[in-house]
């Protein structure tokens, strides 16, 4: 039998993104991303009588042996889970935050290749949140800044839709963009801004160069304050009707522009 207070505590971490940021705890849910969770980060393991017995994955097996994992019945996995077909085992784990935006710079000066960051303003969508932090870690960026506007990373619908990203991809929040953009630009960096009235398009930036990407609200873009912190405004051009494209898409789209620009300037200096 689960202790009453635990069960609480679970169940209240899955809903309220004050006492994920507090604990620094978060809930991941499904054997996929339980057999993603680098060990250092895990708190607990649950797994139901059933997954117990059922489960053939020898990694898996392990890992929940190794860390003396709690067996649940049927009915204790589904008041804890928030999906409507638990999956058998769920984890509690420790949130891999930056502890500021002084730590991602001098993450990045280790590094044999131009920093490229994320910055986010207001994106409240969490499967939007979640793509783009799978399309960011893919495009070989080197972590997202999100202000206080945006979608809880941790929250449990981001963290299934990042599909493992999370544990890799360091991602800082911060109250204001705008002075990690004035910092940013101390260093060295473009601050592009995705903007629909933009002149420049794209793929005539050099992103080549240290880069912070800002994309804004899913409905309203990013706010004319932010947007004045740039050192140039950029569009995707687009055919049709279509005025915008989603945040995520859009994202995704200029991530992977700065990879292509970076393998192609890498191929030409060999």
């Amino acid at each position: 039998m689960m202790d009453g207070r635990k069960k609480k505590f679970i169940k209240e971490l899955l809903e309220k993104p004050r006492l994920r940021h507090e604990s620094g705890l978060y809930v991941v849910d499904g054997p996929k991303m339980c057999a993603e969770i680098p060990e250092e980060l895990i708190e607990e393991i649950y797994v139901s009588e059933t997954f117990l017995s059922q489960e053939t994955d020898e990694a898996l097996s392990r890992l929940i042996r190794g860390r003396g994992s709690q067996i649940v019945s049927e009915k204790e996995m589904k008041q804890l889970s928030d999906t409507v077909t638990p999956q058998g085992i769920m984890a509690l784990c420790r949130q891999k935050r930056p502890r500021g935006l002084k730590e991602i710079i001098e993450g990045l000066k280790g590094k044999d290749r131009p920093g490229l960051l994320l910055g986010l303003e207001c994106l409240q969508d969490p499967g939007n949140m979640g793509t783009i932090l799978r399309s960011a870690e893919a495009a070989g960026a080197d972590g997202i800044i999100c202000d206080r506007g945006c979608a809880d990373v941790y929250a449990p619908k981001v963290v299934r839709s990042t599909m493992g990203a999370i544990f890799r991809f360091p991602v800082l929040s911060v109250d204001d963009l705008k002075p990690a953009c004035r910092s940013l630009k101390e260093e060295g960096f473009e601050v592009l801004a995705a903007h629909l009235h933009a002149e420049r398009e794209y793929d005539k930036a050099d992103l080549c160069l240290p880069s912070l990407i800002l994309i804004g609200n899913e409905s309203r873009g990013l706010t004319e304050e932010l947007s004045s912190e740039a050192t140039s405004l950029i569009k995707i051009p687009m055919l049709g009707k279509t005025e915008s494209l989603n945040a995520a898409v859009a994202a995704s789209v200029l991530l992977f522009e700065a990879a292509r620009q970076r393998r192609k300037a890498n191929g030409s200096r060999k």
